[in-house]
């Protein structure tokens, strides 16, 4: 049996009149819109994981929830990957970021932020962690 690759994301959100959730581009697949995540290192938490992927992949910073709000599996690469999602409360976004020459990012309105992921199953986890905010 595969061995399953852990990682860690979050859904960048801020209120500006009305629930606003920041997406950003898969760096592989660029036409792709996805949640920052990444591997969960040895001797790191899944909530420093998913801070630590917000910044480097959407150039901000936040306040993460301390449980995650859901979880799903991928495979991608011939490796088989799950994923915990946290809630991050945007408190800034950078104008420089690791990752911003291969990167693009938006912060849109919920409703357009679920028209645009490309996840069905990330989806499901956005819709579900909004309706609980």
């Amino acid at each position: 049996m595969d061995k399953i690759i852990q990682q860690a994301g979050v859904i960048p959100f801020l209120f500006d009149k009305e629930l606003k959730v920041m997406i950003i581009t898969s760096k592989a697949f660029p036409d792709r819109w996805v949640l920052p995540k990444g591997h969960i290192e040895e001797g790191h938490s899944p909530q420093e994981t998913a801070v630590r992927e917000a910044f480097e992949e959407a150039g901000i910073n936040g306040v993460v929830s301390e449980i995650p709000v859901g979880t799903y599996d991928y495979h991608k690469f011939n490796r088989n990957y799950h994923v915990l999602v946290y809630m991050l409360k945007i408190t800034e976004t950078l104008d420089n970021w690791p990752e911003q020459t291969f990167r693009k990012r938006q912060l849109l309105p919920l409703k357009l932020a679920l028209e645009v992921l490309s996840d069905a199953n990330v989806r499901e986890i956005v819709k579900a962690a909004a309706t609980a905010l």
